[in-house]
């Protein structure tokens, strides 16, 4: 199922994938403010934000199940209304239970909306797109649609107060499902092959096979999801409280984990094409692994403010290129049919999800057990010594279905520390890899 035509089509569906996230980073920036101001404690919004990031969790996977290429818009379009009515309902009550239950309407629909929107992008891939260039664009519109939404979100907090300023904003996500769907009227998914029609229909295509059957590359892709925010959760959590021990001031903490990490990590991301072509995502994704964490070793292990600097765009620049690697991964790999292509959308990110839920929690009890020094230095090594195990072990899953289907093991590296160990990747710069026979 391939659209053909330029890569250019897509980018509608890229301008309104941003609008969706600036609703959604205007809602997280907004969410403690208004409830901070209605004198709600901390452990009260912690609780709330928690919960948002459960059910949003819990929402990924029925999402995948019931997804096909046709259910794309009622999708989105029941997300992004979920995610409106929470911006509204939110500010009709000062009820803590209420608060995280309205708080968790924005979970599941942004979840449901991201998910089917992933999936429908999977669905879109023009004719010889190039999977690392294609995401590159996506996952740098979704970052440029967070960072848009500091400004507005801050601007018309700023100028209406954060309870007003939900209700003037609920109106985003509904422009965001607007968008989404001229945007996939203007390239529809085109229609399944006889061969990809046949195995969507025959019986053991349930949707639970579809998840069983996911190749190992795309859990090995949601494993670096779930490094990306569980790390992310662990280091930006608690630098601004080991800065101020190291003597940095507020400002100077502003700058290293905001502006030269969120600079560094949004615009590689929109490089990354270009990147792609000189090097494979499938081996970019080992060496990004490892930058992140001598960056990580770097913050904890080093007192100079340059050398503090360096490593915060080292950590911006291995999050945003893992981003894009990941996401390149999935497109190539998610499988022949819409029922898996959102199997895999789910699954993926699914990790994300659970990443920003562990991340702190791991942070927090690593930084009571052991001080958070200590907890930089054991997660800038243990992350990555997971993610080689993980790929060794991928690489062996295909070696056993490729010997079991009597065919090569396709680009695969025994070698984990030259390229991603069972992940399949381009064999010339910028070549798109071809799907299993």
């Amino acid at each position: 199922m391939r659209v053909r035509g330029s890569g250019l089509a897509l980018v509608p569906l890229y301008l309104a994938s941003a609008v969706l996230t600036v609703g959604e980073g205007a809602f997280g920036l907004l969410v403690p403010l208004y409830m901070h101001a209605i004198g709600r404690s901390t452990v009260e919004i912690g609780s709330a934000l928690s919960t948002y990031g459960v059910v949003s969790l819990a929402a990924r996977i029925p999402v995948g199940a019931v997804y096909r290429a046709q259910r794309a818009w009622p999708l989105i379009a029941g997300g992004t209304v979920l995610s409106s009515l929470s911006f509204w309902l939110l500010t009709t009550t000062q009820n803590p239970a209420l608060l995280a239950a309205f708080a968790s309407l924005d979970g599941a629909g942004f979840a449901i909306a991201s998910t089917a929107n992933m999936a429908a992008l999977l669905d879109r891939r023009p004719a010889g797109g190039n999977a690392g260039s294609i995401m590159g664009w996506y996952t740098g519109s979704l970052g440029a649609g967070y960072a848009i939404a500091g400004v507005v979100g801050g601007r018309v907090g700023e100028s209406l107060g954060a309870g007003h300023a939900m209700r003037v904003l609920a109106i985003v996500p509904l422009a965001a499902g607007v968008l989404l769907a001229a945007a996939m009227r203007a390239i529809p998914a085109t229609a399944a092959t006889g061969e990809e029609a046949a195995a969507a229909a025959s019986p053991g295509s349930s949707w639970l096979r579809s998840f069983r059957g996911l190749p190992a590359a795309v859990w090995l892709a949601f494993f670096v999801t779930l490094y990306i925010n569980l790390v992310s959760g662990v280091v930006m959590s608690f630098f601004p409280i080991y800065g101020l021990a190291l003597g940095l001031t507020v400002a100077q903490i502003g700058f290293l984990q905001g502006t030269v990490h969120g600079v560094a990590a949004a615009t590689v991301r929109f490089f990354s094409g270009v990147v792609f072509r000189w090097i494979s995502y499938a081996r970019a994704l080992p060496a990004m692994i490892v930058l992140s964490g001598l960056s990580i070793a770097a913050i904890g292990g080093i007192r100079i403010f340059a050398v503090l600097t360096l490593a915060w765009i080292g950590i911006g620049l291995s999050r945003g290129i893992l981003r894009v690697a990941s996401a390149a991964l999935v497109m190539d790999e998610a499988g022949s049919t819409d029922r898996q292509r959102g199997a895999a959308s789910s699954v993926y990110l699914a990790g994300l999800d659970l990443g920003k839920v562990l991340g702190p929690i791991a942070g927090g009890v690593g930084a009571h057990l052991a001080g958070i020094r200590a907890t930089f230095l054991l997660s800038s090594g243990i992350f990555p010594a997971l993610y080689f195990l993980l790929a060794a072990l991928a690489a062996l899953r295909r070696r056993q279905e490729a010997k079991r289907a009597g065919l090569p093991a396709r680009s695969t590296v025994s070698d984990v520390t030259g390229n991603v160990s069972g992940v399949p990747g381009p064999r010339s710069r910028g070549a798109r890899v071809r799907p299993r026979p």
